[in-house]
């Protein structure tokens, strides 16, 4: 059976980085830089996946 289809990008629950900064573990900024890696990091897999597609398209096709 297949996944169910997610619309995020990275398996993180919604309101984490919230829950974080109510409890005092992590500040705003901290907050905000670990968001930005974790956005960062799935862009650059997408990309990476993307790249990979086309590398196989380019071999079959030449």
């Amino acid at each position: 059976m297949a996944e169910p289809l997610k619309n995020r990008l990275h398996d993180y629950e919604a309101g984490w980085l919230t829950l974080l900064l109510k409890m005092g573990v992590a500040g705003e900024k901290d907050l905000q830089d670990a968001q930005n890696r974790v956005a960062q990091a799935a862009i650059d897999e997408t990309n990476q996946k993307r790249e990979q597609r086309r590398s196989k398209r380019r071999k079959r096709e030449g």
